[in-house]
């Protein structure tokens, strides 16, 4: 379930089961800015030693550790960990923001899905990658997908094929924010072509 606090929506059976996370609106402000993303990360998590992907559209995903803290690894659209304390982040105006957590083996995934990257399957390689990797159990992992513009303002049904991808893989707990990004208190490209950002994490306790 979605719940909203102080400029920030966060699921709570993530949190409930270990998984800090957020998506956040314009309240806190464009979070490509780094004074904004500091004050945030750091308020929440306890530090802002985020790892993210260069974010091109694709389908690339990597498996991190805390070695990664603070970098931009390039030509990743989907981060995944088994280390406590690893904070993954995604940044988007429209794009869909998946969490995944494997709630028995403790493993974390963010995956920033938009048309191209959905019409790749990201979202599929995610879920396999926690089979195959980490021998997850489909059964046992909760899908989130964050705030994402609907089908409404875009014309195409982005949260429907992440939520297809995440049933054939076996994914069956999922949890839709169903939160529109170009209607709400979000920043939108489809809207106003924005360079602003929300910024969507999660890290593990």
């Amino acid at each position: 379930m979605w719940k909203y606090k102080k400029g920030l929506y966060y699921e709570s059976e993530l949190t409930k089961y270990g998984a800090k996370n957020f998506s956040t609106t314009t309240f806190l402000g464009d979070m490509k800015n780094e004074k904004n993303r500091k004050n945030l990360l750091e308020k929440y998590f306890g530090s802002d030693a985020i790892i993210c992907g260069e974010q091109v559209h694709n389908d690339n995903i990597k498996i991190v550790t805390g070695k990664y803290f603070g970098k931009v690894l390039p030509q990743t659209d989907g981060l995944i960990t088994r280390e406590k304390g690893v904070i993954l982040a995604v940044f988007t105006a429209d794009c869909l923001p998946v969490f995944i957590f494997d709630k028995i083996k403790k493993i974390i995934g963010l995956v920033h899905a938009g048309r191209v990257g959905l019409s790749k399957h990201i979202v599929s390689k995610a879920i396999d990658m926690f089979v195959k990797n980490f021998g997850s159990n489909s059964a046992d992992i909760y899908a989130a997908i964050g705030p994402h513009i609907c089908k409404q303002c875009y014309g195409i049904d982005l949260d429907a094929l992440a939520e297809e991808q995440l049933k054939k893989a076996g994914v069956s707990n999922i949890s839709n924010s169903k939160l529109c990004t170009y209607t709400g208190d979000f920043f939108s490209y489809r809207r106003n072509r924005t360079k602003k950002r929300m910024i969507s994490a999660v890290m593990m306790l």
